[in-house]
């Protein structure tokens, strides 16, 4: 098992925004990974519904997936998506 990091102003861009992108991201994992960490460094922005199909795909992920140096305004949008999440 292996551990990589994903610059996502890289791999996706500052923008992050479409569902599609994160959704293709996590199917091109290798399935021998362990442990990936996305780095948020560099991000300007991450619409509603990227934020939604990320936590989707880390919470069903068959690695861990942990983040670093994430914008303030993108942990904001992830808390707010939790706790939509948990009132359904």
């Amino acid at each position: 098992m292996s551990e990589i990091e994903v610059i996502l102003k890289k791999e996706i861009g500052k923008d992050l925004g479409s569902r599609q992108k994160i959704e293709a991201l996590f199917k091109n994992i290798d399935e021998n990974v362990s442990k990936v960490t996305m780095n948020f460094e560099g991000v300007e922005f991450m619409g509603r519904s990227f934020a939604q199909e990320y936590l989707n795909r880390k919470h069903i992920a068959s690695f861990e997936v942990v983040e670093k140096n994430m914008p303030e305004d993108v942990q904001k949008m992830f808390e707010i998506i939790l706790k939509l999440n948990n009132k359904l």
